[in-house]
């Protein structure tokens, strides 16, 4: 199958994305390395202010994702994994080193107690939503997935082949019930959308 094919499938079908990866495709593992790796880099940079540093460990934490790749069945424990396994290799890096500027120890007590706290409440979230956005009707929630990809109505229109008009529909629709449900603060909140609907 052509890559540029295989990506977009991957892109709509999670699920297919996920059993390739189980079966130890390597076009699926680059596929989530490419479309995770920046964000998971950004997120170690910003515990251990080094780019070194926090290459190694996203490298090292899909490592581990590729080591466990059969224990997966769906899409959001992998996101989670990738992200508990990142924070615990920073944790235990600045604890290695036996930091002693208070910058950094402050970090460390965050990230031992009311920030792991956080952190599970907010993935607790992440999956309340994304079990709701499964359950929306096939073409909301297709839409609203490439939707929080990251690609645009109109890269969201070619890739499925509808209108932008279609788009909007959807993702008015999807909101409508996901608003009912968790209230439009939450949302933007968890998901960061505050371009999603331009």
């Amino acid at each position: 199958m052509n890559q540029s094919v295989q990506n977009k499938r991957f892109r709509e079908e999670p699920e297919y994305l996920v059993k390739r990866l189980r079966e130890s495709d390597e076009n699926a593992f680059a596929f989530l390395l490419d479309t995770y790796g920046k964000s998971l880099y950004f997120y170690c940079n910003s515990i251990l202010k080094n780019d070194t540093f926090a290459e190694d460990i996203v490298q090292e934490s899909f490592v581990r994702l590729w080591e466990r790749r059969k224990n997966f069945v769906q899409l959001l424990p992998i996101r989670v994994f990738l992200y508990q396994t990142a924070r615990n290799k920073c944790l235990d890096l600045l604890k290695h080193e036996q930091v002693v500027h208070k910058y950094e120890a402050d970090i460390v007590r965050e990230l031992s107690e009311d920030f792991l706290d956080e952190k599970m409440i907010e993935e607790e979230m992440l999956g309340q939503l994304y079990r709701a956005i499964e359950e929306l009707p096939t073409a909301c929630a297709r839409v609203f997935k490439l939707g929080l990809e990251g690609l645009s109505n109109q890269e969201i229109a070619d890739t499925l082949s509808v209108s932008i008009h279609t788009v909007k529909t959807q993702k008015q629709r999807a909101m409508s019930v996901l608003k009912q449900r968790f209230g439009i603060g939450t949302i933007l909140v968890m998901f960061g959308m505050t371009d999603f609907f331009i």
